[in-house]
């Protein structure tokens, strides 16, 4: 099956040489793998990028909802960590490529309908937090602020120079909003 394969260095194989020109050579190379082995469980590289997309939003998915259920933390702390999880992390590996802006623009206008669905239930369980641990004035408008963190997180990637000044410009905002 697909899941005794690492996601990490199929991910980095792709960003390194992008969609098109990496070749299953590039990915059983960086696998440890044959050829024979990713054509014999995946069939296709389209198929092993589908995994690939896939496994990367679920995981970045399940690892934001974790994050958002820590009770020890502030609300402000969680909905930034959860965020961090679902977009921040990726900042730097998506810069430091050489073709993450072709990445970029390929996904930003129309992303996949799992990065959609995602979302969704990202914004869905950050509207669920704010409702059970936001100031009182932020309860009727938990889902507008859900989704205003979602869209700033996303922008703030490509606005900031490093993940760092992501994070930290994500902690200000978070705070600030449910502190309102």
């Amino acid at each position: 099956m697909a899941e005794s394969f690492p996601l990490d260095p199929v991910i980095a194989t792709f960003a390194r040489y992008g969609l098109r020109r990496t070749s299953m050579t590039d990915l059983a190379q960086a696998l440890g793998v044959s050829r024979q082995s990713l054509y014999n469980h995946f069939g296709s590289k389209d198929a092993l990028a589908r995994w690939a997309v896939q496994a990367l939003i679920d995981r970045s998915l399940s690892e934001a909802l974790r994050a958002l259920e820590q009770p020890a933390r502030t609300l402000a702390d969680r909905l930034a960590d959860s965020l961090d999880a679902w977009v921040g992390r990726h900042r730097d590996a998506l810069h430091a490529s050489p073709l993450g802006v072709e990445i970029v623009a390929v996904m930003q206008p129309h992303p996949p309908e799992a990065v959609r669905i995602a979302e969704r239930r990202l914004v869905a369980a950050m509207t669920e937090a704010i409702r059970l641990s936001g100031p009182g004035s932020a309860v009727p408008r938990a889902g507008s602020m859900a989704q205003a963190l979602c869209w700033t997180a996303r922008g703030l990637v490509h606005a900031v120079p490093d993940h760092k000044s992501f994070r930290r410009q994500l902690d200000h905002i978070a705070g600030a909003l449910v502190a309102r």
